[in-house]
């Protein structure tokens, strides 16, 4: 069996986050669908895969602890539109965020009036480019023909988000930032 792993790079990948990155989500979306679906179809594939990948590899406690303050708590759905906002936002802030997620506080400016930082759209990039592209609607059954490289997610919390302390010592100035703000106290 062959994996989509090969299919796009990952500079390829980022290059075309960059180039089609804005604000709105829904416009996003039109962007990307818009450069994908001109593209060769194992592009498109490659996409999606480098785009799992990624959130894949955001899925860990600490980055759950900042969106949990950044968003005034976040269920596990939540927290996949949040990686997919995180990775919307291009490489740099991605590597960053995963390296240190207190050095989001930085990218948010009034806690009051700031929105959820969620990107649901960008997670159906890949399907909207495929069917445009092929006029098919059998994504989701070509893309389980591969064999992709996917762990089963599981993670272990080293936070309590009934226990502020904990929040705090994860990522101290989102949470001088947010909590106080976003929680009433």
């Amino acid at each position: 069996m062959v994996s989509r792993k090969d299919m796009m790079s990952e500079d390829l990948f980022w290059e075309i986050i960059e180039k089609t990155k804005c604000d709105d989500p829904q416009d996003q979306l039109d962007n990307l669908v818009a450069d994908l679906c001109v593209r060769p179809v194992e592009e498109i594939l490659g996409f999606d895969y480098r785009l799992d990948k990624f959130l894949e590899q955001s899925y860990n406690p600490d980055l759950w602890a900042a969106a949990c303050i950044i968003c005034g708590g976040c269920s596990d759905d939540e927290f996949d539109y949040f990686r997919a906002w995180l990775i919307s936002r291009g490489k740099s802030v991605y590597e960053q965020a995963i390296a240190d997620p207190d050095s989001l506080c930085a990218l948010f400016g009034d806690p009051e009036h700031d929105t959820f930082p969620d990107n649901e759209e960008i997670l159906y990039a890949g399907l909207d480019a495929y069917e445009e592209a092929t006029g098919k609607n059998d994504f989701y059954e070509v893309i389980d023909s591969f064999e992709d490289d996917f762990m089963i997610l599981e993670i272990e919390l080293n936070w309590d988000e009934d226990d502020p302390k904990t929040l705090k010592s994860i990522c101290p100035k989102l949470f001088d930032k947010f909590y106080e703000t976003l929680s009433g106290l």
